[in-house]
């Protein structure tokens, strides 16, 4: 294995794995699920500087597509829109601002791994506790009692609820959200479209079984095996790529990696020419 790398090398790599090249772009449900379950996790709509596989640019299957300006037109953006709200409805996939409060498309297989690192237990009355910690808002517990009360419901259902259906309203609603996706409160389940609205349910309400999955496996396991599938889908990083995009603290970071390299799955030291930092790179490629 080469200790040198270019730039060219490791992003002729990511063409092939995350399908951005035109004759492996994909274009059906089945094609959609296949990609998110062979990348583990991905983003949906747009992968800055090639940080993670990316549904839109595996359906465009190009590198760096450019978004057109009338994007509701665009076949594409229409298609990943779909995806986005046919597999999470059928349960087939997760859907949420998990990493880096964007918009993130998991596979059933790596979700219980997530939730693990989320750090969430399943219990009803976690976020009540969470709250009582500080570690929660006291909007987004607001919300969480909602949807305890009454689920699924609705974006606009949620606004009422909690008093926040005013203009003025909308960032401080929006962020709660997001905060509840990133810490795997709640999940979106369908999209309503008479008026357009998301619709959602608690986590644990969609996915019972990746939950108690989830509650078989301590979070160094669970760091160890999506950081492994991140160099799958990568072939390189550092631990600020890794420390960036997922918001480990670096001594867990180090942990892991020095399992994978004690593993022998990834190898530390390689070089990529012209590129400052200590890059890690995966051992055996997929061909």
């Amino acid at each position: 294995m080469k200790s040198v790398l270019t730039r060219d090398d490791i992003e002729r790599y990511r063409d092939r794995v995350h399908r951005r090249r035109p004759e492996l772009s994909i274009a059906s449900k089945y094609q959609a699920l296949k990609f998110i379950n062979d990348v583990g996790f991905c983003f949906a709509f747009k992968s800055e500087h090639s940080e993670l596989p990316c549904l839109w640019h595996a359906a465009v299957g190009a590198r760096n597509p450019i978004i057109p300006e009338h994007a509701h037109h665009d076949p594409y953006i229409s298609f990943v829109w779909e995806m986005k709200e046919v597999l999470p409805a059928e349960r087939k996939a997760y859907y949420g601002k998990l990493l880096k409060r964007r918009p993130t498309m998991v596979s059933l297989e790596f979700l219980p791994f997530f939730y693990v690192l989320s750090g969430r237990t399943g219990s009803k009355d976690e976020y009540l506790r969470e709250f009582d910690k500080g570690k929660l808002s006291r909007l987004a517990r607001e919300i969480m009692d909602a949807l305890y009360d009454d689920w699924p419901q609705s974006t606009k259902g949620l606004k009422f609820a909690t008093g926040m259906s005013g203009k003025r309203d909308r960032t401080g609603f929006d962020k709660a959200m997001a905060e509840l996706q990133e810490g795997m409160y709640i999940a979106k389940i369908r999209e309503d479209h008479d008026p357009f609205s998301f619709v959602w349910a608690p986590l644990t309400r969609c996915f019972p079984k990746e939950i108690r999955k989830a509650r078989r496996v301590n979070a160094e396991e669970a760091r160890e095996v999506i950081l492994e599938q991140y160099f799958r889908n990568q072939l390189v990083g550092t631990v600020l790529s890794i420390q960036r995009l997922f918001r480990w603290n670096r001594q867990d970071i180090f942990r892991a990696l020095g399992r994978l390299v004690q593993r022998g799955a990834i190898r530390p030291g390689i070089t990529v020419v012209n590129e400052s930092g200590r890059y890690y790179c995966l051992v055996n490629r997929r061909k």
